[in-house]
């Protein structure tokens, strides 16, 4: 299945398997990305539908006919502290690529001493392969 994706955060992009997090390094949700942000905004990756916003706002799952797609900002538990985000959305909203999910309410990315990593999770797929770069959309062919 081919997937037009949208970067949805400014950062360094690293293969999953480099999260600090076991259930996201051994893929145990589905393969993915961990981000290293810059920006405290995150967008969506794909036309779609919220699907879960987590009651303390740290993940967001979007929905289309073809991917399931879960953002989980952070790795440890400090962040899970609804007062650290800003929601644009509400569960069941339906969003367009790029249109502003959430934002990080953290000044200073780079001075906190919490690990920001962001997963960004294909939920429940097998792997998938970057086919093409242009700017910040990615050609991704994902498997089932």
């Amino acid at each position: 299945m081919l997937l037009s994706f949208k970067k949805p955060i400014e950062g360094t992009y690293l293969d999953i398997t480099h999260a600090k997090d076991d259930v996201f390094s051994q893929k145990l949700l589905g393969p993915g990305f961990v981000v290293k942000p810059i920006n405290p905004q995150i967008v969506s990756p794909i036309y779609g539908k919220i699907k879960m916003i987590y009651p303390t706002h740290h993940a967001i799952a979007i929905s289309n006919d073809e991917v399931d797609i879960l953002i989980h900002v952070g790795l440890n538990e400090t962040l899970r502290n609804p007062s650290y985000f800003k929601l644009h959305v509400s569960l069941h909203d339906e969003v367009k690529q790029g249109d502003l999910l959430l934002e990080l309410l953290i000044k200073d990315l780079e001075l906190k001493e919490q690990d920001l990593s962001t997963p960004v999770v294909f939920v429940q797929k097998k792997d998938f392969k970057i086919l093409e770069t242009n700017h910040d959309i990615l050609t991704l062919d994902i498997k089932d």
